[in-house]
């Protein structure tokens, strides 16, 4: 029965070239790995995403129009989102920001509203491990403020990823 199925597995052309060359048994060793390779592969893939996952949220603010005055962007899983497991915690956070102004603007990454823990951005993105434990679903929220204008005049838009990691235990 073995060798019937490797005489029917060698009338496949791109195994045939390599498989009717060579005696049964090498074809067979070829065939063996590749089938474990392709076990071995979706399992990994089905342990990985049962382990975890992420999920990524883009936002642009409301005008920023004073020095001082903080403009709170909560970022949440999308509707495309595959749906979070209940029990998902944050792993890691990557937040960053762009926007088209010379003027001054300190951002932070906050869990929830902002008024949670928050960490500021250095420059024009952050890598943190500071929420690892929390809930994956979110909120978390960019808060953005104007510390000086430049040459330009308000209001200032700014544009904001949030991308979250997370394990499911």
């Amino acid at each position: 029965m073995l060798v019937k199925l490797i005489s029917s597995v060698c009338l496949i052309s791109s195994v045939r070239r390599w498989c009717c060359r060579r005696t049964v048994d090498a074809c067979l060793g070829r065939i063996a790995r590749g089938l474990a390779i392709g076990v071995l592969s979706s399992l990994c893939a089905g342990s990985l995403a049962a382990a975890g996952g992420a999920w990524t949220a883009d936002q642009t603010s409301q005008g920023l129009q004073a020095v001082g005055r903080p403009v709170v962007v909560s970022f949440q899983p999308g509707a495309r989102a595959a749906a979070i497991p209940a029990g998902a915690r944050i792993t890691q956070v990557y937040a960053s920001r762009a926007y088209d102004s010379s003027a001054r603007i300190a951002s932070q990454l906050c869990w929830g509203t902002g008024q949670g823990v928050c960490v500021p951005l250095q420059g024009s993105h952050l890598n943190t491990h500071a929420f690892d434990g929390r809930a994956a679903q979110g909120p978390l929220s960019l808060v953005h403020t104007v510390v000086q204008w430049g040459r330009d005049h308000p209001p200032v838009f700014v544009r904001g990823t949030v991308t979250v990691w997370y394990s499911v235990d």
